[in-house]
């Protein structure tokens, strides 16, 4: 893995800004209003350097004067902010089938969101339904800014998509046909990364230097932040981890992979297995609820696979030993649910008995995800 200074695989755009003023807009985006001298001191800044960063900033419009805060002694601070409400973004995620979208403020807060099946899995189609809730948006919302688009696959430029299984793309220049219909800046992203930028910027992983997201659903995904960065892999393909093999099985995934995560823990996978154990076929989500109900088989297929996450997420602490793991995803509920195989395989794998991982379960919805494409648009706008 390597640790890349640009989030979501986006090359920032060349700009009248030097880069050391985007890390100003970015610090104030993430943590809120900031007096200068507590600005300075995060970014390891002098006044002078700050005041000749942020003078530009301000006569620009992209950076105002918060209120004053009044001190028992001295003159009173006065932060700098920036204008949540001045611009919007647009945030795509595409599922094999279906589209789902939101518009969010500078800093991620969702305003709007839509759903919408796709007319097939055509490129040039895909692009054009994306344009059609961008232009829906636009009449309500004025100021769009740019467009994020976060699919399960590879985009190492973010503007290609070099890989999408369920899509069955291949080097699809996505960004160019998604700008040329709707006439605003895209960016092309992963979408564990993206929804492990928004949860790091503004969700649960805000505040901390190291921070893991594992997804669990229709696949198995990591988001890893190190150092306070995203990190991506030299070709977009960090954090591919639901080929990761955890234990001896007949269980394969869908390239063939005998035991793998994607083979015992997606949504998939988890439904096969049931059927394979009662001979009547069921959804995640009824498996879920029949287990916490107390029916032996399902409570069994559920704790088998809670194991299996249990082991994965210790891969993830002993490898990476983030502050915090945050497992998400339309089938993050088996961490719930099967929270005591997993607690118990976890402790059980875990390479220091001293050392305590928290972990959250958040089974988000699909609009979280298309949050953090906007967040991948947010920050491209923001560094520009």
């Amino acid at each position: 893995m390597t640790d890349q200074a640009t989030p979501l695989g986006v090359t920032p755009a060349a700009g009248d800004l030097p880069e050391s003023a985007g890390r100003v807009l970015l610090e104030i985006l993430i943590n809120g209003p900031l007096p200068r001298v507590e600005l300075a001191r995060r970014l390891g800044l002098s006044g002078p350097s700050l005041t000749r960063l942020t003078r530009p900033l301000i006569a620009s419009g992209r950076l105002i004067e918060g209120v004053a805060r009044h001190q028992s002694v001295g003159r009173p601070l006065q932060p700098l902010d920036i204008d949540v409400s001045s611009e919007h973004f647009i945030g795509i995620k595409l599922t094999g089938g279906a589209l789902y979208a939101v518009v969010t403020d500078l800093r991620g807060e969702v305003l709007a969101e839509s759903e919408r099946s796709l007319n097939g899995n055509d490129p040039a189609v895909v692009a054009a339904e994306i344009a059609t809730e961008v232009a829906r948006f636009g009449t309500t919302f004025a100021g769009l800014t740019g467009v994020g688009i976060a699919l399960g696959g590879r985009s190492p430029d973010g503007r290609v998509v070099g890989e999408a299984n369920f899509l069955g793309w291949r080097n699809v220049p996505l960004a160019d046909l998604v700008e040329v219909a709707c006439n605003l800046p895209v960016v092309v992203a992963n979408d564990v990364n993206a929804l492990t930028q928004a949860q790091h910027w503004f969700g649960a992983g805000r505040g901390l230097d190291s921070f893991a997201v594992v997804t669990v659903g229709a696949g198995v995904g990591l988001g890893l932040v190190m150092h306070g960065r995203l990190v991506q892999g030299v070709h977009g393909g960090a954090g591919s981890i639901g080929h990761q093999v955890l234990t001896n099985s007949d269980a394969t995934c869908w390239r063939g992979h005998r035991g793998c995560a994607n083979a015992l823990l997606s949504a998939q996978a988890i439904e096969a297995a049931t059927e394979r154990a009662t001979g009547s076929p069921a959804p995640l989500d009824v498996i879920l609820r029949g287990a916490e109900r107390g029916d032996p088989a399902l409570r069994a297929i559920v704790d088998q696979a809670g194991e299996a996450l249990g082991l994965l997420i210790a891969g993830v602490a002993n490898f990476a030993d983030p502050q915090k793991i945050l497992i998400a995803g339309e089938g993050a509920r088996l961490g719930t649910v099967g929270g005591h195989a997993m607690l118990r395989a976890f402790h059980r794998a875990g390479a220091w008995e001293t050392t305590e991982t928290p972990i959250d379960v958040q089974p988000f919805a699909f609009n979280e995800w298309a949050r953090g494409a906007a967040a991948s648009a947010i920050y491209a706008r923001v560094m520009a």
